[in-house]
């Protein structure tokens, strides 16, 4: 590894910019050493910000492919990476190390273009007429069917419409509504497509969602395997399992299946003169039934997001008659199911259909039911019901062992809080034959400074908001711009942006959902005195070398609300252990990853402030072991007259 990373090592040939830095090295070696030592080793890496882990993990494992004839299967979190990979890395690579490896994206079918919704919404090459209109004349539809006429992907990134676009979402592939080997498009199924020719690859780039959606989601092997597994952003495989497993059902989803076609379609088939009405008056019944659950629901729960700990009867009842007028609805089309032609289009999509009723009917007995709970939470939000497993650690471990790679490496930022692994392989199961925790690449201790801000109020004292807010004017206008706001609400984040924007200001303020999150970020990047203000997804992603980012105020330690359902269930299931097993452990990642975005090179300079005094006084939470050994100050705001004393804060 030393030839390829050091300081005349190949990389060095390669790149004019190039840096040698040992973590790099250190950190490939270690993946070379895994590789070698052959079948069921496991790697658990942990790498700060700077020390170039994905050519670390790269280049051992590519050569490695490429010598034995394996496979690479590269997971990942974040799109940005992703299309790094794609765009960047592998192409440099294979030419830098002389391999020609073949790789590739695999998306979900969501990604891709379905045909035959194409057909139907008379979006198709030859679609003459019968463009549909999303109040623009048919002009996104007829974008669509131009670009149908030429894509050999179908990949829907590359129409020029937004992604939320109801165009584009009305020709999305979907699993549910897949007709399979029935559908008369299946030779030309871009999603088959994207499955065959990534079986060719020996690089498989994807994301966890992908990854779980198979495994966890479905109960189905992943389409492609691989040998070699490598995990970066390793700390998001729990919450990525969490979300393929969670199971959500509404009224409007009832709603959509009981008006699909598929009931119309299968009335023709099986209605004679004597029970004509039959099925479209027992889906209406179905329908209703199932409204007036969400309305009882609404009734007994007024609260937007609540959660459940155990069985209501009355929801119980009304469940129970909707499923009844589900199973009366079925089996009308039973006999159909039975004696149908795998191959008929018409037959496949009522089958599908079935599926889906059956499917969502399940999800409502399950999510009403709430038997599963504490290992399961529950909780209405909205018109809706949902249910998501506290701690996926068995199923992940499942997980893991069915797809059996022969090495496998998992490596993030933040995957050892302090040092210690507990909290993470607790929450995955994954049992690492080998640890690695590197170093920063950077002088920290002379780089950066850690300011803590004690307010001396508790998130729902009233004077709280307020009191934050002119916190953070006053360190935003001191520093002259060039900061990253991360706070921890969508209200918070509301009167930050109002605060920073009552007047004008030499700089420019950012802030999330106002723009596309990568035009915010390149917004960001280019103008070099702005200020952003973003909420806990933009606690990694976010890399600005230079002056463009000299400090970061983080808000709070960012422990979850405790009347979130998934708190309220791991606290019912771990007991008085939840805190210090799960709770405070992710809040130390959490907070690792936020301050993790101020320095990303040798020449940065900044600071990170934290407006929580509970950081130095709560000496038994450890918090600083979690974050860089650095200088700290610390600055007190005086209890008194919140506008005066801010401008008064003192350092101690």
């Amino acid at each position: 590894m030393e030839e390829i990373f050091g300081p005349s090592g190949k990389l060095a040939e390669y790149f004019p910019t190039f840096e040698y830095r040992k973590q790099q090295v250190d950190l490939a070696e270690e993946v070379r050493c895994t590789l070698l030592n052959g079948e069921g080793e496991i790697l658990a890496a942990e790498a700060p910000p700077g020390v170039g882990k994905t050519f670390a993990l790269l280049v051992p494992a590519m050569i490695s492919a490429a010598a034995g004839g394996k496979k690479i299967l590269f997971l990942t979190a974040g799109i940005p990476l992703q299309e790094q990979l794609i765009e960047k890395d592998l192409p440099a690579l294979n030419r830098l190390l002389g391999l020609s490896l073949p790789f590739g994206l695999l998306k979900g079918k969501g990604n891709y273009a379905c045909l035959l919704k194409a057909g139907e919404s008379g979006e198709t090459a030859d679609g003459r007429e019968g463009y549909l209109s999303f109040g623009d004349g048919g002009a996104a539809s007829r974008k669509i069917a131009e670009w149908l006429s030429s894509t050999k992907t179908g990949d829907l990134s590359e129409v020029s419409l937004p992604p939320d676009s109801p165009a584009v979402l009305r020709i999305a592939a979907s699993s549910r509504a897949c007709l399979g080997a029935a559908c008369p498009f299946r030779d030309r199924c871009f999603v088959r497509k994207s499955l065959r020719d990534a079986q060719e690859w020996s690089v498989i780039v994807a994301n966890y969602h992908l990854f779980f959606s198979y495994l966890l989601g479905a109960g189905k092997p992943f389409p492609v395997q691989a040998e070699i597994l490598i995990c970066d952003e390793a700390h998001r495989i729990p919450e990525a399992a969490r979300s393929s497993m969670a199971q959500s059902v509404s009224a409007d989803e009832f709603a959509r299946l009981l008006r699909s076609r598929a009931v119309q379609d299968g009335a023709a088939l099986i209605e004679t003169g004597a029970t004509a009405g039959k099925t479209s008056a027992l889906a209406g019944e179905v329908r209703l039934e199932a409204a007036r659950f969400f309305e009882l629901l609404e009734i007994k729960c007024p609260a937007n997001k609540a959660s459940f700990t155990s069985r209501n009867e009355e929801l119980w009842h009304q469940q129970a008659v909707v499923r009844e007028k589900t199973d009366e609805l079925l089996r009308l089309f039973s006999f159909l199911e039975d004696s149908q032609d795998e191959l008929d289009p018409e037959h496949s999509r009522i089958s599908v259909w079935m599926d889906e009723l059956k499917r969502t009917a399940d999800v409502l007995t399950w999510c009403t039911e709430t038997s599963g709970y504490p290992s399961w939470a529950y909780w209405k939000e909205g018109r809706s019901l949902s249910s998501a497993p506290a701690s996926p650690l068995e199923e992940l471990s499942e997980c893991f062992r069915s797809f059996s790679p022969e090495t496998a490496v998992f490596v993030s930022a933040t995957l050892a809080p302090g040092g210690k692994w507990g909290y993470w392989t607790g929450e995955t199961g994954v049992a690492p034959t080998r640890f690695f925790i590197s170093d920063s690449p950077f002088s920290l201790d002379e780089q950066m400074e850690i300011v803590v801000v004690d307010t001396g109020l508790e998130v729902m004292d009233p004077c709280y908001d307020r009191t934050v807010c002119a916190v953070m004017e006053k360190l935003v206008e001191a520093n002259g711009g060039s900061t990253l706001i991360l706070v921890s609400s969508l209200r918070l984040l509301r009167k930050t942006a109002e605060i920073l924007r009552n007047r004008k200001r030499a700089y420019t303020i950012l802030v999330q959902g106002e723009l596309p999150r990568t035009e915010l970020l390149r917004a960001f990047r280019e103008d070099r005195s702005s200020v952003l203000v973003g909420s806990a997804s933009f606690r990694e992603g976010v890399d600005i070398p230079g002056e463009g980012l000299t400090q970061v105020i983080i808000d709070r330690i960012p422990f979850p609300h405790p009347a979130d359902p998934l708190v309220q269930a791991r606290n019912a299931l771990f007991g008085g252990r939840s805190f210090s097993r799960i709770t405070l452990p992710e809040a130390k990642m959490l907070l690792k990853q936020a301050a993790g975005r101020l320095i990303r090179s040798r020449e940065d300079r900044g600071r990170v402030v934290i407006l929580d005094g509970r950081v130095l006084s709560r000496k038994d939470w450890n918090i600083p072991g979690a974050l860089p050994a650095v200088k700290y100050r610390r600055l007190v705001v005086p209890r008194q007259n919140v506008s005066k004393s801010v401008a008064q804060v003192r350092t101690v």
